[in-house]
């Protein structure tokens, strides 16, 4: 977005502004205008510099990494060169490590969730989804269509590996062998919000007392206020985003 600021109306014009009416001896002040001063030089965050999209993976970061280097290598663009690829050299470091590129990621308001389970041939409207917190590691699933489920043994708990590993058949009949029903169908859409969630998020505590590990108690209704306060975080954006009149 483009910045701007408004310069007001002095209190005392300047001669510039002066200007006398023919036939009178009487000086004519103008009203001042307010002048806007666009600022095009915005600082950009490390993915617009490399010209990467916020979920990009390490590779096409590493490619597009290289290709910039090539654009501002100083031999090509001289001494401005030199310094774009100083921010460069430290954008790559950042993103290429997952520690410091979560950090950065919060620092400037970006959350990649990342979901857990691939897809096999195109996306459906319905994803298979296994609600860990209910699972108790009977490991039906995984012998029905073990191309689609998986059991995560640190753990002791199924999820889905590949989305539609197995054909229709044995995934029904996975689903239908789980005796405790932790297995669900849900919208696709839905599906990369709680697979992030489920996944087992350091628990703050004090001291030696208090750490480990935990998930929400529903991830279903977590997943529900996980997208109202994305949704908002959205909008306040647009909202911020948005020029104002003087622009």
């Amino acid at each position: 977005m483009l910045a701007s600021f408004s310069i007001h109306q002095l209190s005392r014009p300047k001669a510039a502004e002066i200007h006398l009416r023919l036939g009178s001896n009487k000086p004519i002040c103008r009203r001042q205008k307010y002048v806007v001063v666009r600022c095009c030089d915005r600082k950009k965050n490390y993915y617009e510099l490399l010209g990467v999209s916020t979920d990009s993976s390490s590779q096409e970061i590493k490619d597009a990494y290289r290709k910039q280097q090539k654009k501002h290598h100083p031999d090509i663009a001289g001494e401005k060169g030199h310094e774009n690829t100083i921010k460069l050299n430290k954008a790559y470091e950042v993103l290429m490590k997952e520690d410091l590129r979560r950090e950065y990621d919060a620092s400037i308001g970006q959350m990649r969730l990342g979901a857990s389970s691939s897809w096999k041939g195109p996306l459906r409207p319905k994803a298979i989804f296994v609600d860990e917190n209910a699972c108790i590691g009977c490991r039906e699933c995984v012998h029905h269509a073990g191309n689609t489920f998986i059991m995560d043994e640190a753990v002791g708990t199924a999820r889905v590996k590949v989305q539609y590993g197995d054909d229709d058949t044995k995934i029904e009949i996975s689903v239908d062998s789980c005796p405790v029903n932790c297995i669900h169908w849900v919208d696709t859409e839905e599906l990369e919000v709680l697979e992030y969630l489920i996944k087992p998020q350091p628990k703050e505590g004090y001291g030696v007392f208090g750490q480990g590990w935990e998930r929400p108690a529903n991830v279903f209704m977590a997943a529900k206020s996980f997208n109202k306060q994305l949704k908002q975080k959205v909008e306040n954006q647009r909202r911020n985003a948005r020029p104002t009149d003087k622009e």
